[in-house]
């Protein structure tokens, strides 16, 4: 690769300058303005802030967290105005646990080279959360959910342990109670139910094939005796295919018995009756194991899914899309739902760097994708989807997660000489989750940044719930990865 151009070398430049320059203020955010507060002092002294510029702590008699960050930064010779996204957690006059987050335009001046000064900052929206006592409580350990340390040398490897691990929750053995299977890297356990919230745990006489792992489990009546059984998937950190394993449930029994399926390197699975036949299907996703794609924004160098129409007695037939529609994707994630309210569902995949998919089995049995048709694509670092009824009016809305980063918009919006087409995608890929409302006449309205639920951080997985009990979905973000010190990683 030669060297840049001289335009683009004084963009490169200016970002490296504006970046260090942010550097500076988000440590003066975390010493002289979070800092004192996590300490208990709400009031900040004139060298740090004019008395009119505060950040809503009346509520609080003490922060556990305080975190403030600029989304947006244009700095001035001697000040700069910033887009402010400030998050509040701790103890409120009740006792109660009180969160508070919110965006804020601001404006600081630099007294000096290596100092700041806010002078002025006015929300512009503000959620509180109240939380009287805790609505969740962390009972793994005591009621027998947790899997026992992994012995010396068991892993696959650092790939293996960041892209194991699996849940299939249900009644294996039809007393009644819900039981788990848990995917480890190189075991299967199940978490047998043996009265409520009280668990017996099992090894299974199991084992993924020489050099792979354990990647997904998928299950279901797929011989239709009444019991569901469970189809595990099997990866490799080199993309060599193993085969998967199939476990038929005999009367709570999971025993591996002779597979025809095909090898396939597979990170996830999914079941479902596509095609509306009464019998299970089964839809493999590939996520290729190496360093990077052939293209962060539109990688084609990962595989299309595979498609198997279930025979009713474990035994699958694979189906494949139109050789135009076979993308080869980085798959992560998918979910099968009727999004498009036929009768029958079709599967929705997230895909990281690029595109997503909605794939709809046609009556001649062929998967095909019809993602353009509904306005479903949407472009970004795929991690995982849900649907649901959000706003109850009858049709499944979408919610995809994917990446917000605060750097990355500060950069972003600094980023001049970038096409606009470009620019956009780029956009998207840091703008965060995606939610996707089902219109009465069809097609999908993408509403996450004016419902407040776009920015998810580093989101790896999101679930619809209702957590609080009051009949509406609410949704549970999973985050990944650690913020390193230095900012300027994206």
């Amino acid at each position: 690769m030669g060297a840049p151009s001289r335009v683009a070398q004084k963009m490169l430049d200016d970002l490296d300058s504006r970046e260090a320059l942010q550097d500076s203020l988000e440590s003066f955010f975390d010493t002289r303005l979070c800092g004192p507060l996590k300490q208990g002092r709400f009031t900040w002294p004139e060298e740090v802030a004019t008395p009119e510029a505060r950040l809503p702590t009346e509520s609080f008699v003490s922060l556990a967290s305080c975190s403030v960050r600029a989304l947006g930064f244009e700095p001035g010779p001697k000040d700069a105005t910033v887009r402010m996204l400030f998050e509040l957690d701790g103890v409120d006059h009740q006792g109660g646990r009180r969160s508070v987050r919110g965006e804020a335009a601001a404006t600081l001046s630099r007294p000096r080279r290596d100092a700041w000064r806010l002078e002025r900052l006015e929300p512009a929206w503000k959620q509180e959360v109240v939380r009287p006592e805790p609505r969740f409580v962390e009972q793994a350990e005591s009621v027998g959910l947790v899997l026992p340390p992994e012995a010396d040398g068991e892993a696959a490897g650092m790939q293996a342990a960041m892209n194991s691990g699996a849940l299939a929750v249900r009644d294996f053995n039809a007393d009644g109670r819900m039981d788990v299977l848990v995917a480890d890297v190189r075991a299967l356990y199940l978490l047998q139910a043996t009265a409520p919230l009280r668990y017996e745990r099992t090894q299974l006489k199991v084992s993924p094939p020489k050099g792979a792992w354990f990647s997904s489990l998928a299950a279901g009546d797929f011989d239709a005796d009444g019991d569901p059984d469970v189809i595990v998937t099997t990866q490799t950190a080199w993309n060599a295919d193993s085969r998967p394993l199939v476990l038929r449930n005999d009367k709570g029994v999971l025993t591996s018995v002779a597979s025809k399926l095909p090898a396939a390197n597979t990170h996830t699975s999914l079941t479902t009756d596509f095609n509306g036949d009464g019998k299970l299907d089964l839809v493999l996703i590939h996520y290729p194991m190496k360093s990077e794609p052939d293209d962060m924004l539109d990688a084609k160098d990962g595989r299309p899914p595979r498609f198997f129409l279930g025979k009713g007695d474990l035994s699958f037939e694979e189906v494949s899309p139109p050789k135009a529609e076979r993308h080869r994707r980085w798959g992560l994630a998918a979910v099968a739902a009727d999004l498009l309210g036929e009768g029958r569902p079709q599967v929705y995949v997230a895909n990281d760097f690029g595109d997503n998919d909605l794939w709809r089995m046609e009556a001649e049995g062929t998967p095909r994708d019809v993602t353009d048709a509904h306005g479903l694509r949407d472009p970004g670092n795929g991690m995982s989807a849900d649907v649901g009824d959000v706003n109850g009016d009858g049709r499944l809305d979408l919610y995809v997660a994917n990446m917000f980063s605060k750097a990355g918009t500060r950069v972003l919006a600094a980023a001049a000489q970038v096409r606009p087409e470009l620019k956009a995608r780029l956009d998207k890929f840091a703008a965060g989750n995606t939610l996707y409302l089902a219109r009465e006449g069809g097609g999908f309205e993408e509403v996450a940044l004016a419902r407040g639920v776009n920015r998810g951080l580093w989101a790896f997985g999101s679930i619809f719930l209702d957590a609080d009990d009051d009949g509406r979905l609410d949704i549970a973000v999973a985050n990944g990865f650690y913020s390193a010190p230095n900012r300027k990683d994206l």
